[in-house]
């Protein structure tokens, strides 16, 4: 029998969720993020936060795999975050977890609207990462040991990256101890787990049934 999935662990230890769309499109690139800002300024702050990798210049953007997939823009309400690029929109929601029920509607409501502006022609990739927190040393309580000599290992700073395929997904899982990750509060030290879920292909069908294939991506990501 298969093992119940927990709802919610408490405390939440959640400091970042991130669902992640890439797409191709006919638009111009300078266009996309003023069509998106239109449809979507009334539900965030004013203010819309320019990213550092427009520092950059559009040319070697355009060109440079590592830059294609960035986001150059982002607009934010309190912990809820999207995010937009030229072939990517990032939906986030930062530290005090808005819980997949509540985070996932507002996802497939803005996907409902970036599908009535015309903008996709398709995806190429939809990814899902968790990134947790523990204050304490995670090994020590996970069953996830390493061993040298025989022995299990003890070091002040060990990372795990670990690439794993079921079904249709792949996961990347990093697991570090000892590290530091910067909150939108403050700096912070301790363990983490990082668990990014993603499908790739050429004809994602996520207009159509996003319930499904989000649902499935999520499911997935939470079972590891």
């Amino acid at each position: 029998m298969a093992k119940k999935i927990p709802i919610k662990i408490d405390p939440c230890p959640i400091i970042e969720a991130v669902v992640d769309f890439r797409f191709d499109t006919q638009m111009p690139d300078d266009a996309i993020f003023g069509i998106i800002y239109k449809s979507f300024k009334d539900e965030f702050d004013d203010k819309v936060e320019k990213l550092p990798i427009l520092q950059i210049p559009e040319a070697i953007r355009s060109q440079d795999p590592n830059f294609r997939f960035q986001p150059c823009y982002r607009f934010k309400k309190e912990n809820y975050l999207l995010q937009i690029g030229p072939r990517v929109i990032n939906f986030i929601s930062q530290e005090d977890y808005l819980g997949w029920d509540v985070f996932y509607p507002k996802i497939k409501d803005s996907l409902l609207r970036i599908q009535e502006l015309n903008l996709v022609t398709k995806f190429s990739r939809l990814g899902i990462r968790y990134i947790n927190l523990f204050p304490f040393d995670i090994y020590n309580r996970i069953n996830l040991g390493i061993l040298m000599n025989g022995e299990r290992l003890q070091a002040n700073q060990t990372t795990v990256r670990t690439i794993l395929k079921t079904g249709n997904y792949t996961t990347s899982l990093q697991i570090a101890n000892n590290a530091k990750v910067a909150t939108t509060k403050t700096l912070k030290t301790g363990s983490v787990i990082d668990i990014d879920t993603y499908i790739e292909g050429e004809n994602l069908q996520i207009f159509s049934n996003p319930d499904r294939i989000l649902g499935d991506a999520h499911n997935e990501e939470k079972r590891l």
